[in-house]
């Protein structure tokens, strides 16, 4: 594997772990005031919900500890990837359209998907 595309899956990769990370572990650990009426099971799901997301993150940080043997590893980081894009795909024909900010993620979720799923190491 080339030099360009170890450094861009490196980029990507560390984009992905920081970007699920921290806003992960900030939501899992979050407080609700308890004037807010959000039930408990609504409450647990979110934070396991989370805690799975930070997962997925350190699972993308651990891919880069050996980068050259994680092809299975980012591929599948790329499957999870792709079944997100699908399911905000899904949202907007069900739900509606959502702000420009969740177009935002929508783009940056494909291009990894794409480049997760066609272009890991030792391609």
């Amino acid at each position: 594997m080339d030099i360009t595309h170890k450094l861009i899956l490196y980029l990507s990769l560390g984009f992905l772990a920081i970007s699920l990370i921290i806003p992960g572990l900030i939501e899992m650990f979050k407080t609700f005031p308890n004037a807010l009426p959000v039930p408990a099971d609504t409450r647990n799901q979110l934070r396991a919900l989370n805690g799975m997301m930070t997962g997925v993150g350190f699972m993308a940080l651990w891919a880069c500890l050996d980068i050259d043997h994680s092809r299975l590893l980012i591929v599948t980081l790329g499957g999870v990837l792709l079944l997100v894009v699908i399911a905000r795909i899904y949202s907007c024909l069900v739900d509606g359209f959502p702000e420009l900010v969740s177009w935002f993620y929508l783009g940056i979720e494909m291009l990894l998907a794409v480049l997760f799923l066609k272009w890991p190491p030792g391609n």
